[in-house]
C-alpha cells in the first residue's frame, strides 16, 4: 500500500484522528486526515487537494447514524461546525449553516417566534446531515418540505440549488452521495408563539426520552421503516430485543437502536444487525435496510450489501 501523503501544513490537517471522539456511537478508527476549517476558502482548498492526491473527502456532522471501521479510514474527514456555523432571521426565512445542530436550531426558531422545526428537537445531527437524509420522525414530519434552497460546494465551485432541483424522500435526498459538500439551506418557517414551540418541543423530548436509549451510546434508529410498517415492531416480533454480540445489544427499551457498554467494536455492531436483518427476514420476509451508514475501506460488511 503506497504511503500516504503529506499535506501542505497550511491546511492544518490532523493525522489519524479517533473518530470515536466525533461520534454517538464513541466506535470507529482514524481518519487518515481530519480538520475543522474556518471558512468556506479554507474548505475548498481542503477539498481541492484531497482531489489532487486522490483521497476520499468525507463531512462528518453530528457523529449520529454513521458506523465507522474499526480500522479507520482513509480520507480526508471534515467537521464543518466553524466554516458553516451560522444562522440568519429575516422574517419567516432562515439561512442555517450545514454544521448548525438540529436541536440548537429548533430552539433558535422558537426563540424567534417560529414554528415548523419542532419535530428536530431530539434529533442529534447537523443540518447538512439532516438535508442528505432528509431527517424526520415517525409521524413523517420532514425537513425536506421546509426546505427553499442549498447552497452547495461542487468540486471548486459555490451553487445554489433552487426548490424544484431538490428531491426528499423518505431518508434521503438527492444530495446523498452526490459528492457535493452543503453549505447552508433556507428554510421557510412559520409564525408560532415561542410558548407553542418549547410546549412541543417539551412534549417530543419527553416521549423520546420515554421510547428510545437516549443514556445510551448509540446510532440513532438503525434501519429503516419498510413501508407501512416499523423496523422495531418488526425487530421486536421477531424476538430480537436483548440479543447481543460482544458488547452490542439490542435495546430492550426500542428495538430499532443499538446500544453497548464500551467494550463494543463497529465489527460487532455490523455483525449483530446481519443477525437481526435475517431473524426479520426469516420472520416475517421482511429485508430491513440500514439507516445507519458505513463508513470503511474496501468491501463492506454484509449487511450493508445486501448479503442477508
Amino acid at each position: 500500500m503506497p504511503a500516504l501523503p503529506d499535506a501542505p501544513p497550511e491546511l492544518v490537517l490532523t493525522r489519524d484522528e479517533p473518530l470515536a471522539r466525533h461520534t454517538y456511537m464513541r466506535l470507529g478508527g482514524p481518519a487518515a486526515y481530519f480538520a475543522e476549517p474556518d471558512t468556506i476558502e479554507e474548505l475548498r482548498r481542503l477539498a481541492e487537494w484531497a482531489r489532487s492526491v486522490n483521497l476520499p473527502l468525507r463531512v462528518l456532522g453530528g457523529g449520529s447514524n454513521v458506523l465507522i471501521a474499526d480500522e479507520g479510514i482513509e480520507a480526508v474527514v471534515l467537521s464543518l461546525r466553524r466554516a458553516c456555523g451560522d444562522t440568519t432571521f429575516q422574517g419567516t426565512r432562515v439561512t442555517v449553516g450545514a454544521g448548525v445542530m438540529l436541536p440548537a436550531f429548533a430552539r433558535a426558531a422558537a426563540a424567534h417566534n417560529l414554528g415548523g422545526l419542532e419535530f428536530a428537537i431530539g434529533i442529534p445531527g447537523t443540518v447538512g446531515g439532516a438535508l442528505q437524509s432528509n431527517a424526520g420522525i415517525s409521524d413523517r414530519r420532514e425537513i425536506g418540505p421546509l426546505v427553499d434552497s442549498v447552497e452547495l460546494l461542487r468540486a471548486s465551485e459555490v451553487i445554489t440549488l433552487s426548490r424544484t432541483e431538490l428531491r426528499f424522500d423518505y431518508r434521503t435526498s438527492n444530495l446523498r452521495g452526490s459528492g457535493d459538500i452543503v453549505l447552508e439551506a433556507t428554510l421557510a418557517l412559520e409564525s408560532r408563539p415561542r410558548e407553542e414551540c418549547e410546549a412541543e418541543m417539551k412534549r417530543l423530548l419527553e416521549a423520546r426520552q420515554a421510547t428510545q436509549p437516549t443514556a445510551e451510546r448509540n446510532a440513532g434508529s438503525i434501519f429503516r421503516n419498510p413501508d407501512g410498517d416499523a423496523a422495531g415492531r418488526l425487530i421486536e416480533a421477531a424476538g430480537c430485543k436483548g440479543l447481543s454480540v460482544g458488547g452490542a445489544q439490542i435495546s430492550e427499551l426500542h428495538a430499532n437502536f443499538i446500544v453497548h457498554d464500551g467494550s463494543a467494536t463497529a465489527a460487532d455492531i455490523a455483525a449483530l444487525m446481519l443477525e437481526v436483518q435475517r431473524r426479520v427476514l426469516d420472520a416475517a420476509s421482511v429485508r430491513l435496510t440500514p439507516e445507519v451508514e458505513w463508513w470503511g475501506d474496501g468491501e463492506p460488511p454484509a449487511v450493508f450489501r445486501g448479503d442477508a
